[in-house]
């Protein structure tokens, strides 16, 4: 039987590669920019970068979500600085260029000349917005990939077994970044090889329970399938039913009748990686308990980045090239390998 190789050590170390997969996934590609409950009312917006890319979501005064690239059309200023707030108009704090909520520009304060019939469109350039299960996604080419649903595809109907950020108690947030390629990261989450040597609290919460590992869309989604054993930190703190799935290239979720969280991974540069993370539990536990839970998803995290920065640093020395790949335990790694090949080196 032919083994399969992994990708290459230059898959993840040369930054040739990672540009074309920001032009030829990220670019394209639907990423989670937070809770959609900061952007409820007239104003309000959420400002973040997202794979290099800086952008906001705000809430117009006709009542509905747009997105734009946090950038001024004069002299390249972003608009708004990161995080959340609210605002009745978009004031670029270099020169005052003044835009409205819909992004359309309004003045060039001591400009010399009227632009209204400027023969450029000055307007703010927009990206795609969807709202989906309290959350806000964007994509930064609004004419390119698919539509959300599309996108979503299968494992929409299976988390739709699991209650909704909008029936727990939103706890908090919490980003942790690492030296290491996001695909180490990804390669990593999808397969559960590591568990029982990397996630010794998490590996002993699921001993005895029912575990089973699918693919969905076409291999895009990855999750395990979950049935905790009674007694355990996973039933006690998630439920008994759990459902934690990636979805390619940079989301993920921990679905269960207790928690919901969702993470965002993405690539800061070809040797940064960041996981941003929002996490609701159930109105039902403790504030101790919700604490527990939430520190325990980020030990998680950082128990993932730190195997993951030991990987790519033997990548980076050529210590290490490439590698067989178990047909038992990492043909969904072996899967998103063969995708990323794919959009990087499709014509």
């Amino acid at each position: 039987m032919r083994v399969q190789e992994s990708l290459s050590s230059r898959w993840y170390v040369d930054p040739a590669v990672y540009e074309e997969e920001k032009k030829r996934i990220f670019s394209s590609a639907w990423w989670l920019l937070g809770p959609s409950f900061l952007v409820e009312s007239v104003g309000q917006y959420m400002s973040d970068v997202v794979s290099g890319w800086p952008v906001f979501v705000i809430r117009g005064e006709d009542g509905a979500l747009r997105g734009f690239r946090n950038v001024c059309r004069h002299r390249g200023s972003t608009l708004l600085e990161e995080g959340c707030g609210l605002v009745n108009s978009l004031r670029c704090p270099y020169h005052g260029w003044l835009y409205d909520t819909k992004g359309n520009f309004l003045k060039a304060p001591k400009f010399g000349i009227e632009l209204e019939n400027f023969e450029e469109n000055l307007n703010l350039y927009p990206i795609d917005v969807h709202v989906w299960n309290e959350l806000v996604f964007v994509k930064i080419e609004p004419n390119a990939g698919v539509d959300f649903d599309s996108w979503l595809g299968e494992i929409a109907g299976y988390c739709s077994e699991f209650p909704s950020p909008s029936n727990l108690d939103y706890h908090d947030e919490f980003t942790i970044d690492a030296e290491t390629n996001w695909k180490t990261y990804c390669d990593n989450t999808v397969e559960g090889y590591h568990l029982n040597l990397v996630h010794l609290r998490l590996a002993k919460s699921i001993a005895g329970a029912n575990v089973e590992l699918r693919s969905f869309n076409e291999g895009r989604s990855v999750a395990f399938v979950i049935d905790h054993k009674e007694g355990t930190d996973g039933a006690e703190q998630r439920g008994q039913k759990g459902f934690w799935v990636y979805h390619f290239p940079g989301f993920q979720m921990v679905l269960g009748e207790k928690v919901f969280k969702a993470e965002r991974v993405e690539a800061l540069a070809v040797n940064r990686t960041c996981s941003k993370n929002w996490a609701w539990y159930g109105k039902e536990m403790s504030v101790n308990e919700k604490e527990d839970a939430f520190q325990w998803s980020k030990t998680i995290v950082k128990e993932d980045f730190g195997i993951c920065t030991r990987v790519f640093q033997n990548m980076v020395s050529g210590n290490y090239t490439t590698g067989p790949l178990s047909p038992e335990m990492e043909k969904h790694v072996a899967r998103f390998q063969e995708i990323v090949r794919h959009c990087v080196e499709q014509t």
